[in-house]
């Protein structure tokens, strides 16, 4: 077994990738590459950006003085979706085919393609951690109330579950000893309810910063007009669930630090949106604690909005009697993912195979 391993992490955001280099679980240098929104504004689809992203990925390593050859390991974020067991994923041909194919246009499936074909390059493997679409649902969870159309598993998986680490750690155990509701906080948000270590249930009903969140019957037959209207077209329709709406739609901003400065300057409207999302992401939270029969020991508050006191003091306020406020503030998905690929490499942990059964897990190298 190697000293040190040196890994790089990749995690494709809707108008960023941010990009990290490890040595064993020390982040030796990171970086948030920003992406210039006029030159993806008119793409289409994920993977017209690939070329964009993948340049800004080797000019962070040529900037960083990063030799390539060096590299034991990648690991990125992602998988698309679907039917995912959590821990490591090897990226191989399937999954990258598989991240192509996946209906949600989302960065996610952009960075294990990049990272597959950078290991390819290199000669070394590439892994995704916790990937998007984990499922880990209790059957009751999948049920629409549409049989033709199922509920899919989707609740930020990696950051969930970092989060969830976090706030275990901190109720001094590990995943396995406590019942949490985790309540991710970002550009979109989710909620999940983790039982004992599994993720069995989340919803993003509520609305985000640039999400619109579930609609209930009686706004979404309004949706469904506007679908076969002739205005919009299906990619229209999904950047209006995922990138134009929520606060976006409604104040023209995803920036909560500018909804919160209008609110200080008496903007009425602010207010109104700040309190909608405050209502509707408890409602998310108390839904989560039912799935866990009320047995709570603690709702863990995570993302970039998390940071907001404002948006923290409002949320206690609605859930406090459920369980107290642990908050994780920020993304901790680069370390969750250097982490993890670096148990996988050290052979502490095996990694899975994308359409095999677990019985067919196995250690690097075998």
């Amino acid at each position: 077994m190697k000293d040190i391993y040196r890994i790089l992490v990749i995690n494709p955001g809707s108008t960023s990738t941010k990009v990290a280099y490890y040595e064993n679980e020390k982040a030796v240098c990171e970086k948030n590459l920003d992406i210039d929104h006029s030159l993806i504004a008119n793409m289409k689809g994920i993977f017209d950006q690939y070329d964009l992203r993948r340049s800004t990925i080797q000019k962070f390593m040529e900037e960083e003085q990063i030799n390539q050859s060096d590299l034991d390991v990648i690991v990125s974020r992602g998988g698309g979706g679907g039917n995912l067991m959590s821990g490591a994923y090897r990226i191989e041909e399937n999954l990258v085919e598989h991240c192509h194919n996946f209906a949600i246009p989302h960065a996610s499936s952009l960075g294990p393609v990049i990272a597959y074909d950078m290991g390819k390059e290199l000669g070394i493997p590439a892994f995704i951690y916790d990937g998007e679409g984990v499922n880990e649902f209790c059957a009751l969870a999948t049920l629409s109330g549409l049989k033709e159309f199922p509920i899919a598993p989707g609740s930020h998986t990696l950051n969930a579950k970092a989060a969830a680490r976090i706030g275990a750690e901190k109720l001094g155990g590990g995943l396995a000893d406590f019942n949490l509701v985790v309540c991710h906080l970002g550009g979109g948000t989710s909620t999940s309810a983790h039982q004992h270590g599994r993720l069995i249930d989340s919803t993003s009903d509520g609305y985000a910063a640039e999400r619109a969140g579930g609609m209930p019957f009686l706004a979404i037959t309004g949706f469904i007009k506007g679908c076969y209207s002739g205005v919009y077209d299906q990619t229209d329709m999904m950047k209006l669930f995922m990138g134009k709406g929520g606060l976006m739609s409604y104040l023209g901003t995803s920036d909560l630090r500018e909804v919160e400065k209008r609110m200080d300057a008496g903007d009425e409207d602010a207010r109104f949106y700040f309190d909608g999302l405050v209502y509707q992401q408890a409602k998310d939270i108390g839904a989560m604690a039912t799935v866990l029969n009320m047995a709570v020991d603690a709702i863990v508050l995570t993302g970039g909005m998390a940071y907001s006191k404002r948006l923290v003091e409002e949320l206690a306020k609605r859930t406090e009697k459920i369980a107290p406020i642990i908050v994780a503030a920020g993304s901790h998905e680069m370390d969750s993912l250097a982490s993890g690929a670096l148990r996988v490499i050290r052979k502490e942990e095996k990694y899975h195979l994308f359409g095999k059964s677990e019985a067919e897990d196995r250690y690097i190298g075998e």
